[in-house]
Formats: structure tokens, sequence, C-alpha cells
């Protein structure tokens, strides 16, 4: 009992409080540590980031453990600044596999500097898709698939050349780089369906292409439903881009979108180094001969200090993967400098230590209060969060992001029963874009019925994307309100204007309107659908429909009548209606 009381006498008792500064600074070592650590607060969030943090704290650690031992000659502040810089190495280390751990191919870099980073996919989580994959070449000339002969039981994506793909020996369309090779077989079957490719895919160059085996695929999707998604959407654009291609027997490449826009790839992956400054530490700060140890150790410091040093502790030790990590690591830094302060003020009476260390909280404070902000809940309007949970929160679209794309320049308009959105032949296709919210639409062609629109489909997609360098043209079908029907409205020019400043939206419109595309061309096929049929499709967890996409494409290639409804579906002359029907 002695012993503890004698260690709580020394934590607190022996501490008077301060009645003026210190005349004499710190040592020079210190302020080499400060310099350190106020660089390194200012660091960023992400992996790198992470990198510059740990790198920075840890050397700045290791020159207070230095400036502890030469200078302070106090056991407790060498202890724990040593322990700092321990957990700081540790951590950097850990930082630096995880980013050394996801390394790719030169093929898998392209790819993904071209097709998912834009839709913000994370290296981790390509790396999950990478791995249930290979790299294959095909030869010039020689057979991806040959029509009624090779089974469907993989999902390629081409990565360099051109296929050709024909039927009966005549000649359908191309094949580029990041288009999928077999899209339209692969939607048509269920998981646990086979089938056989009804045309013929020949390499017209030398190729190379990935490829994923269907059971290892649908395993992935069962365990990422985030992938799941993000597959049937690119999937879903494939067909509608392969489709329209067909049609106008031309080609449609990678670089040919919805939208005009021209974006830089994101660049690739930079390496972070860091310059060890340790190794030179006693050249630039020699320590004179005479004081190389301290022969007498001070008194340990007050309890204000090991708790301030106990907050840094837990700060540093909080798992990187954490989802709060970076808002618990400020915030603890944040309560830690404060103590400091306190210590410094009162029992250290340094007025540098006093100084630097309210440098270090407002720095930690203002990135404390800016990770509060950006979580911060968004309200969504009530209407909208149906389409948000539906279409854009599976695509990870951050909600102050949705805000920003339905706040300035749409506004959500009610149309009666039996009013009409679109007049054939007399309303333009120029002014807008319309996403249904709430009731039902029909559509007809000539007073003939083709389909019903359900929430949650865009209502003028064809329109959209077939006016895209053809203006001044007019609906070529009726859509009229079955019932009441609420629907978000988009000024075109304006919606534009604001996806060419917004790379990553403007990737998921470019796929979500593929894909709505791609629905209404199911529904076309097969305008017999009704509700029931729509709800009980969508309950379905596969990407595949009933109805096949390859029959649709042959029917197209064997057909020269200028009036068949979906050539003049793809020339946005009529559309059609997503079957995908849900209560938003």
């Amino acid at each position: 009992m002695g012993e503890n009381a004698s260690i709580w006498w020394n934590l607190l008792g022996e501490h008077p409080l301060c009645t003026a500064w210190k005349q004499e600074a710190e040592g020079s070592i210190y302020h080499l540590a400060s310099i350190l650590f106020i660089v390194g607060f200012m660091g960023g969030s992400g992996f790198f980031g992470l990198l510059y943090v740990f790198s920075l704290l840890g050397l700045g650690f290791l020159c207070s453990s230095v400036w502890a031992w030469v200078d302070v000659c106090a056991a407790d502040i060498f202890s724990w600044n040593f322990i700092l810089f321990i957990i700081c190495f540790m951590q950097f280390v850990h930082v630096a596999y995880q980013v050394r751990s996801v390394t790719f191919d030169k093929e898998f870099y392209e790819l993904y500097n071209s097709l998912f980073q834009p839709l913000g996919i994370t290296l981790p989580v390509f790396r999950k898709i990478v791995l249930c994959c290979q790299v294959v070449s095909l030869e010039k000339e020689h057979c991806y698939a040959m029509q009624g002969k090779t089974p469907i039981d993989k999902l390629a994506l081409l990565v360099s050349g051109r296929i050709r793909v024909t039927v009966d020996g005549e000649f359908l369309h191309y094949i580029f780089p990041l288009q999928f090779l077999d899209s339209p077989e692969w939607d048509s079957l269920r998981p646990t369906e086979e089938g056989i490719f009804q045309v013929t895919l020949t390499a017209e160059t030398d190729c190379r292409y990935v490829a994923w085996r269907r059971k290892k695929l649908y395993l992935l999707f069962a365990q990422h439903r985030f992938i799941s998604r993000l597959f049937s959407v690119l999937i879903g654009s494939d067909i509608a881009d392969k489709l329209y291609a067909l049609n106008d027997r031309c080609t449609w490449g990678r670089g040919q979108g919805i939208f005009t826009m021209n974006h830089t790839d994101a660049s690739s992956l930079n390496e972070l180094t860091t310059r060890d400054l340790t190794s030179e530490l006693e050249n630039l700060l020699p320590v004179p001969s005479n004081e190389t140890t301290c022969e007498n150790w001070r008194e340990i410091h007050h309890l204000v200090f090991h708790v301030a040093n106990i907050c840094f502790i837990v700060a540093l030790v909080i798992p990187t993967t954490l989802t709060l990590h970076m808002i618990f690591l400020r915030g603890l830094l944040t309560i830690g400098c404060a103590l400091f302060i306190v210590w410094a003020t009162l029992y250290r009476c340094a007025l540098d230590i006093m100084i630097w260390n309210s440098a270090f909280l407002i720095v930690n404070l203002l990135h404390f209060l800016y990770l509060l902000y950006k979580k911060r809940p968004i309200k969504i309007e009530k209407e909208l969060t149906g389409v948000y949970r539906r279409m854009f929160e599976p695509l990870r679209v951050p909600p102050e992001l949705f805000k920003r794309l339905t706040g300035q320049f749409c506004n959500i308009q009610t149309l009666k029963k039996g009013q009409t959105y679109a007049a054939e032949d007399k309303t333009s296709v120029d002014d807008r874009l319309s996403i249904l919210l709430k009731g039902k639409m029909k559509v007809s062609y000539r007073g003939h019925f083709l389909h019903n629109i359900y929430p949650c489909a865009f209502i003028d997609s064809p329109e959209f994307r077939s006016t895209q360098m053809n203006r001044g043209e007019k609906f070529q079908v009726t859509i009229v309100a079955d019932d009441t029907c609420r629907f978000l409205c988009w000024s075109r020019e304006r919606l534009t204007f604001f996806l060419e400043s917004e790379p990553f939206l403007y990737e998921i419109f470019r796929y979500l309107i593929g894909k709505d595309i791609t629905n209404k061309l199911y529904s076309l096929n097969d305008p017999t659908l009704n509700d029931k049929n729509a709800k009980r499709l969508e309950r379905k967890p596969s990407l595949c429909s009933q109805i096949s996409v390859m029959q649709m494409r042959n029917s197209m290639a064997s057909s020269s009548d200028s009036e068949d409804g979906l050539q003049h579906f793809l020339r946005g002359t009529s559309t059609a209606s997503s079957i995908q029907y849900s209560s938003c």
C-alpha cells in the first residue's frame, strides 16, 4: 500500500502549479519533432494519406525520444514516445503491405483505370473481381466461339484487339476493347441453365481477354451484392451498345456513350516514399560528449501527461480498416493535444510546448470537424428515397452527390390519369430526361400498345441516347399516364453540363441508361408481360432474363423491314419499358 501511495503522490502531489514560464526554451531536437508532427497531422485519410501521417508522426516520436534521452533526462517521456514510435512504424508497415498487396498485371491495370475506376470501384474490390478470372490470348482468325457448337460456360471482356461477330456467315458487328464478348448469351441464361452460342466470334487481330467461369462468378455475386449489381449494370449497358451497333451497322467503341464528354483517365498508382531522417539525426544535431547519457533521471511527470499519452496510443492503434477510423483518430489526438496544453501550462511551465500543442490541437480539431461534417446525415426527399435506394445506392453513389443531382436543375412533376407525357410526331425529345417515381404509364406506337412503364425506370432513355448526335427529332410513340403519376424531370441541357463536371456520376448515368434500354428491349420483345409477371421477375436475384437477346440479335440480322419495331426503338423512334417493377 505504501508503494502505491508513493506512486500516486509522485503523479499528483509533487507537481506544484506554475507561477511563471521557464526562461530557457526546449532543445532544437524537440522543435524538429514538432515540425514533423505539424506536417504529419495535415495528412489525408486515404491509403497514401495514412502512409504520410504514420511515417511523419513516427519520425516525430523518434526525435522526441532522442530529446527525452538527451535533453530532458525523463524516463517516462522517453518511454511513451518510443512506444508511440513503434506503433506508428507497425501501422506504416501494415498500410504499406495493404497497398503493396493490391497489385495486378498490366492488362488488369488498364482494365481498372479505363472501366472500373471511373465507377468509383476501389482496388480491394477490384482485386476480388480479378482473383476469379484469367487472362487468355486469342490469335488472329482463331474462334472464341462457334455457332451451334461452343457451350456458354464463361463471361469474357476484351482487353485488346478486335473480334468479328457473324451468324450463318453474315457479318453482324465488331467487338472492341472494354466490351464483353458474350454479354447477350450470359444474360439470356439462368445460373442453372446451359446453352450454346448462336453466333461465331472470330479474332480479326491478335486479341487478349479476361474470362470468368460461370460458377465462380455466380459464387462471387452471392458473396458480394455490390459486385452483382455492378456487373448487372455493365452487362445491360453492353447489350444496348451491341444492339445499337447491330441496328446501324456501325461501330460503337468504348469512347462513344450517351454523352460527348471527354475526361482524362485517372492516373496510375504513385509510390509514396519517405526519407529516413533518423540516420542523419546525430550528424545534424550533435550531442556534446559530456552529455551523451543522463546521469540523473528526473521524477515522474504529472498524471495529465500520462493520460494525454494514453489518448495518443489509443488513437494510433485503432485499426485502419474501421469505418470511422479517421474520426476516432482525430478526436483522440485532439483530446491528447488539449491535455498536453494543460500539462505544459500548469506543470511543465514551458511556453514553447504549449504553443506547439496549441497548433497541433487546431489542426486536428479542424480535421475532426470536417470529417464529422462529411458524415452528417443527408436528408433525401421522401419521394426520391425509392429511386436512390433502387438505382443509385447499390452503385455507391453518395447521398450528398445524389442530392446535388436532384436539387438544382430538376423538378418533380405530376401527370393525372389520361394525360400525355409525349405525343407521337409532336413532342420534342431534346428537352428533358425523366424517371418515373409513382404510378404507371402506357406506351403505344401508331395506336398499338407496346408496354407499360413502372416506377424506378427512365421514361425516355432510348430517345435520350439516340438523339445525342441528332437534335430536333420528335417522339415516335405516345406515352400516356395510366394512373396518377409523379416523375422526376431533368432539363437535358443542364443535366449534360452538370455531368461534364462529375466524371463519376457521368459513368453511373451512362451505364444506368444502357441497362434501362436493355430492359426496355426485353419488354418490347415480349409486350404481354403484365404487372404480376413484372413483379415476379423483379424478385428474382439472378442477372438473367427469361427473354433471349440472342433471338433479338439474330432476328435483326435477318430482317430488312424498315418498319420493324425493334429497329425503330434503337433509332429512338420507339420506346419501351423496363420490366423491372418495384414499389418505390
